[in-house]
């Protein structure tokens, strides 16, 4: 049985009305709360990566024995990376992790040992080829979305300039795979190339240290950091998690260190919004969908349809690609499995429960026909 025109106007009207107020709300709390999300008593920090990181550990645990905020930890393995799984597998050897302790905020410093061939299925992928591209990007995005699955604000620290030229060169493609992902993901990309390189761009081996003075901050070897390099690099990133600490404490304010794009809220506290995205079905199954940058702008004139297509929405589903084949059916399952539970949103989608119209509002229909 077909709905009446007029049926179906009134309940897209409420799709949008409610998707309008909770994107608002949504935009209000992360405006407030930042990366971090509602502010704790203290955070588990976790350093993951190679033999550098095990470096920015031991300069994080100099600067912050005793950070009131900061209960730090970490797991490193000399000579490992995302590219050689069979000498050390991070996809794998990640989750227990993740599982066992309360990671809120993760730092990885990962991707020197990188700059290599990948063997895969008994035969070498050469290296910033396009399928070594492919492959190893995937293995960048798994240990991202695991750390981001579980809730974890991640500080993903860029591999610094090495003085072989060679070596160098390659490891700027690493970087700028890992800057590209790092955006695409919404988490914090924390630079060091500008600040270990001379004006000119060559790698420095001196530098200013943490107390202003000229010192040697990298290891003979071109690759490493010595003491008073690792206490920099640690001061460098530090900075930007207290940053993001006393935002969530409400001593600083979020528009002082935006919130990345395409970020998810870190806490998952009750009372935090996760960002789902609202829409329907319409009786011949396709996906009537709305998204924030779609909604209107307040003002006369300003045009109401805020309806998108399903390949838009298949973009922003997990696993699809950018022009996914969504069946109305499918996007609402799949919102049912974002929304947080005892939300708006959770009574809307997983129980149909329409949320309650303010009085007067267009989609309270209390107004008499004229």
């Amino acid at each position: 049985m077909k709905l009446p025109i007029s049926v179906i106007s009134r309940y897209i009207s409420l799709i949008a009305i409610v998707v309008f107020s909770m994107t608002g709300l949504a935009n209000a709390q992360q405006d407030q709360i930042g990366y971090l999300g509602k502010g704790k008593d203290q955070y588990s920090v976790f350093i993951f990566g190679d033999a550098l990181a095990g470096g920015l550990w031991a300069g994080s645990a100099r600067l912050a024995p005793d950070h009131p905020k900061i209960k730090l930890n970490g797991r490193y393995r000399e000579g490992s990376g995302l590219a050689k799984p069979k000498f050390y597998n991070w996809a794998k050897r990640l989750p227990p992790t993740l599982e066992s302790k309360n990671v809120d905020i993760a730092i990885v410093f990962i991707g020197t040992n990188d700059s290599q061939d990948i063997r895969r299925n008994g035969e070498y992928l050469v290296f910033n080829s396009e399928q070594w591209r492919e492959v190893y990007s995937k293995a960048v995005e798994t240990m991202m979305s695991q750390l981001t699955a579980n809730k974890t604000a991640v500080y993903w620290v860029e591999v610094p300039p090495v003085s072989r030229k060679d070596l160098d060169e390659r490891l700027k493609v690493v970087a700028s795979i890992h800057k590209s992902l790092a955006t695409k993901a919404g988490i914090r990309f924390v630079e060091t190339r500008k600040i270990f390189t001379t004006p000119d761009g060559k790698f420095a081996i001196n530098g200013t240290g943490i107390d202003g003075t000229v010192v040697r901050l990298r290891s003979r070897n071109g690759i490493r950091f010595i003491k008073s390099g690792n206490d920099k690099l640690a001061s460098i990133v530090l900075e930007q998690i207290e940053r993001d600490i006393a935002i969530a404490d409400g001593d600083k304010q979020v528009k002082d260190f935006p919130v990345p794009d395409s970020s998810k809220i870190a806490s998952n506290q009750d009372g935090d919004y996760t960002g789902p995205i609202f829409g329907s079905s319409s009786s011949d199954n396709v996906a009537l969908i709305v998204i924030p940058q779609n909604m209107p702008v307040a003002g006369a004139g300003q045009s109401t349809n805020v309806l998108v297509s399903v390949p838009t929405f298949g973009s922003r589903l997990s696993g699809s690609s950018p022009t996914a084949d969504v069946s109305g059916v499918a996007a609402l399952e799949q919102l049912k499995t974002q929304v947080s539970k005892d939300s708006t949103a959770s009574s809307l989608f997983v129980d149909g429960v329409w949320p309650a119209a303010q009085s007067g509002r267009l989609d309270n229909f209390s107004q008499r026909s004229q």
